[in-house]
């Protein structure tokens, strides 16, 4: 079966084991510095696993001033990221998988947040999306540029890549230049057909000369830009504009083409919503197979094996390319030779993977999948610990968090129900496959069927589960997934009327409306889901709500596709306006601009103002002794991505061998065991600075105290030479940028000192500053020419190994966060410490008391800061938890000498000591202090 699929293929001379490609797609796993992550080379190593013939990973840039398409993003503007991209290769090559790098500019289709200036086109016309600053590359630019690319090819194929793409799609630069949409110019690059292809064809012919006969080279091309889609009505690239530039590419050399569509402006083409049916770009691919030799790739919306082996088998492509499915299951090619297609965990288009990565690239998170936790963190996740004690779990709510819970709770081997009020499996997934178009929804559930079936998961539906039926089955645990409730504002008048109803009223189908009069509260994705399906059956539909603008939260594409059909069948919208009554026959809104009172008519009012979480059950059920936990949309009302990430994390924690972990917050049954413990000039040594999860930052930080936008740790290791309040010692501090009311600071969460000064420094440091400091450290900087290394050892733990080679930062980010240091020069800072005292009362018994939040100001007067390449470890000790805030990319370091003053201690204000001393504790009092002693 599928013969096609699993033939051989050739491009050039290279031959793949399968017609299967993995398209590039944006990840946020690249390290910092344009290399990939250990995390980046695990997800790309999975797929090659799961059966892909090809992988093609995401934009890499070839230039690092303009060329910036994301924060963290493969690149090959330097010899040194040849090593990674060889590690890469190698952990791709040894699964039978070939590789090859795509070569990317953004152009305008980028933000000047990473380019630190106007982002460059062909010529000075921005996007329309993003709307940035653009100026036009200069002719000198562009044959810089040119050698830019060339010299980045070469690169890939020193690495040991098997060939390059070159990215001419999507709009970015390279496409900016063949389409007179966006090229203007009138030099020799600008103007006639033959010019605006100049750019490609000398970067081909540049890459061919330099890489020989036998490297494939292949370019990712919009074939057509859909333009007219926007009411745009100058030229741009139509499909027969599309054939004859891949035409010309081909006679230029090129050993293979990639045929995709569209540009930013156009992007819902780019990367369809879930209103795109498989295989839609059928047409516009053959029409370039039609006409060229070179083995064509094409890319369009392909969930399915039946649809893959079509293309193939009508000869529309020579290889099948896709992008997402590979993200929702990383085993696709190898279910499906195996014949096990029905257990095809396949994407549902609800483009949460790019909402996701646009969201958090400034963050440094990669992109997530709803129906895939494991996407993205392969190595972080790692393999979950097999149940060996038998344990017995029920898993209440069959929605996507309780499904995912009870299947990894079943591959862990434990003995799962799972039990579910419906008849059918899916929970709010029922609801959201109804609207048109959205029938892919039901793929959730069916991949679920047959996962229980296969692991033996008990399902019971049609079952209502109580604390007393449940606590008949004797479970060990119970995880909760009753999903959420429909917000009902019972104090507007009318709201009960028999003319009300709810989302799960109108998508069920049980309140049959047909021709009338819909008025909808609430113009969120499920207000225009449900307007969707009140107008494909035949009711004219009004939309109201209080913001400004509808959905503003939720991803544009999918929302301006609704909206789009929702023009067609001419439904209105009122935004701000409030609603204040119902009644028989309308309803009563309040028009927020001047507080005026519409009148609307309507026969039916729909209820769509978000659902709140339904967790009764967990306490019903802890009052029993029973061990329950609330996951998914019974936490949290949110989409599906959250609660996937919810059931699947629980069910992996559940019945996990206890082992403490090393933390800096002190847990509550640990607080009784604790026991009574009672100008820095010429400092020099390693500072730098990563990133690490935002959640991470989150949980340790105290209150008031907020994380940052980028998630920023800095570690510095200092010999402080000449302190005015004690004798020269070593010091080492683990710090969070974090942020109080307007200000921004540094959170230092752990100090170790060491050397002849160490004690009175702690001593000085707590009593004087409120800072967290341990003595007992031992400490090595050393530094041999342009090479640093520096290591800190305390209670027989390595917390600390850095080193950094002098020359340049990982990522230019680094000057800024340290405020661009420089010999001879002062910049000035401020940190957030706080202070706990615990006192005895009356009768001798000791509380903690007068907590509070202070603030210092710093001067650092600099003799020297050398940037560096950095690269570092933490290790958590049970006494010290460095660890705890995990690397997910180094920002860059320096070695650096100077002269630190604090000013003034500030009081920011007082806090509770109770609240305040399980986030305090261990940075200031190892293990023995809550009566742990007599380790050897």
């Amino acid at each position: 079966m599928y013969q096609k699929i699993f033939e051989q293929g050739k491009i050039g001379n290279v031959t793949f084991k399968n017609r299967l490609v993995m398209s590039p797609m944006g990840t946020s796993l690249a390290e910092m510095d344009g290399s990939p992550s250990e995390d980046m080379i695990a997800f790309y190593e999975a797929r090659a696993v799961g059966g892909a013939g090809l992988i093609i990973p995401e934009i890499t840039r070839v230039n690092d001033v303009h060329g910036a398409g994301m924060m963290r993003q493969l690149s090959v503007s330097k010899d040194k990221h040849i090593e990674g991209l060889a590690k890469l290769a190698t952990a791709v090559h040894k699964h039978g998988t070939k590789i090859f790098i795509q070569l990317h500019h953004p152009g305008r289709e980028t933000v000047t947040a990473l380019t630190g200036g106007p982002v460059v086109s062909a010529s000075a016309i921005p996007c329309k999306y993003l709307q940035q600053e653009t100026r036009a590359l200069s002719t000198e630019e562009v044959k810089a540029l040119i050698q830019q690319f060339i010299a980045g090819g070469v690169r890939v194929k020193k690495a040991g890549c098997d060939g390059v793409e070159l990215h001419a799609a999507h709009g970015y630069l390279l496409q900016q230049f063949l389409s007179p949409y966006t090229n203007k110019r009138e030099d020799e690059y600008g103007g006639s057909f033959e010019n605006r292809l100049r750019m490609i064809t000398e970067i081909i012919e540049g890459i061919r000369a330099q890489c020989g006969p036998d490297f494939p080279i292949g370019v990712r091309l919009s074939v057509e830009e859909f333009l007219d889609k926007t009411g745009v009505t100058e030229d741009y690239i139509h499909i027969q504009d599309g054939v004859k530039i891949a035409m010309a590419l081909e006679k230029c050399g090129i050993d293979f083409i990639d045929v995709s569509v569209g540009l930013y402006e156009t992007g819902n083409v780019c990367v369809e919503p879930i209103s795109f049916p498989q295989g839609w770009r059928k047409d516009l691919i053959k029409a370039v197979k039609d006409h060229v030799s070179i083995p064509v790739i094409g890319v369009s919306c392909i969930r399915e094996p039946q649809i893959a082996e079509q293309f193939l088998e009508g000869s529309i492509v020579d290889f099948v390319s896709m992008g997402r499915s590979w993200l929702a299951d990383e085993e696709w090619g190898r279910k499906v030779l195996e014949g096990r297609e029905n257990e095809l965990c396949k994407c549902i288009n609800c483009l949460r993977c790019f909402e996701s990565l646009n969201a958090w690239m400034g963050a440094g998170i990669p992109a997530e999948c709803a129906v895939n936790p494991r996407a993205c963190r392969e190595h972080r996740y790692g393999n979950a610990e097999y149940d060996l004690k038998g344990h017995k779990a029920v898993v209440v709510g069959g929605g996507p968090s309780g499904m995912i819970a009870a299947k990894t709770l079943a591959e862990r081997g434990v003995k799962v129900t799972l039990i579910d009020r419906q008849n059918e499996l899916g929970g709010t997934v029922n609801l959201a496959k109804k609207p048109p178009l959205k029938e892919r929804m039901s793929w959730i559930a069916d991949y679920y069927k047959v996962e229980f079936e296969k692991l033996g998961v008990e399902v019971k539906l049609g079952v209502e589960a109580t604390a007393e039926s449940i606590a008949a089955m004797n479970p060990d645990a119970v995880l909760v997934a009753a999903g959420s409730k429909s917000i009902i504002p019972r104090s507007i008048p009318g709201i009960d009327g028999e003319n009300v109803y709810t989302v799960e009223e109108i998508l069920t189908g049980k309140a049959g409306l047909k021709g009338k009069k819909a008025l909808i509260v609430g113009a969120g994705v499920t207000g225009l889901e449900t307007a969707e399906y009140l107008c494909h059956e035949g009711n004219t539909v009004v939309l109201a709500d209080m913001l400004e603008k509808v959905a503003p939260n939720a991803n544009h594409t999918n929302v301006a596709d609704v909206c789009g059909r929702l023009k067609k069948y001419n439904a209105q919208f009122m935004m701000e306006h409030a609603l204040k009554e119902i009644k028989e026959n309308g309803v009563v809104l309040e028009r927020l601009s001047d507080h005026e009172l519409v009148t609307v008519d309507a026969d039916a009012v729909v209820l769509s103002l978000g659902f709140r979480p339904d967790n009764g059950l967990v306490e019903e059920l802890k009052a029993k002794g029973i061990p329950a936990q609330a996951i998914g949309n019974a936490v949290k009302d949110g989409t599906i991505a959250p609660a996937s990430r919810s059931g699947f994390e629980a069910a992996r924690a559940l019945f996990k061998t206890s082992v403490r972990t090393p933390s800096f917050i002190t847990a509550p049954d640990e607080m009784p065991n604790f026991g009574k413990i009672s100008l820095m000039k010429n400092q020099e040594g390693v500072y730098l600075a990563y990133l690490t999860d935002p959640a991470a930052i989150a949980r340790i930080l105290p209150p008031p105290l907020k994380p940052f936008s980028v998630p920023v740790v800095t570690v510095s290791v200092c010999h402080v030479k000449e302190p005015t309040f004690a004798d020269d010692y070593y010091e080492a501090i683990l710090g969070v940028y974090c942020t109080y009311e307007k200000q921004l600071g540094l959170y230092p969460i752990g100090l170790v000192l060491g050397g002849p000064g160490a004690e009175m420094a702690v001593q000085c440091g707590r009593d004087n500053g409120s800072i967290p400091k341990k003595l007992g450290s031992e400490f090595v900087i050393r530094r041999n020419g342009e090479h640093v290394t520096a290591q800190v050892c305390r209670r027989g733990t390595e917390l600390v190994n850095i080193d950094l080679e002098v020359g340049e930062y990982n990522n230019a980010m680094t000057g800024m966060l340290y405020q661009f240091p420089e010999a001879g020069k002062k910049t000035y800072g401020g940190g957030f410490y706080f202070h706990l005292d615990r006192e005895p009362d009356k009768e001798g018994k000791s509380h903690f008391q007068n907590g509070a939040l202070l603030q210092n100001l710093c001067e650092y007067k600099y003799h020297s800061w050398e940037p560096g390449f950095a690269s570092v470890e933490l290790k958590s000790s049970i006494d010290d938890p460095w660890g705890e805030l995990p690397i997910r990319t180094v920002i860059g370091g320096a070695y650096s000498s100077n002269d630190l003053m604090v000013h003034k201690l500030n009081l920011c204000e007082e806090i509770d000591a109770d609240i305040l001393a399980p986030y305090l504790l261990t940075a200031r009092y190892d293990r023995t202090a809550f009566m742990e002693t007599g380790r050897r």
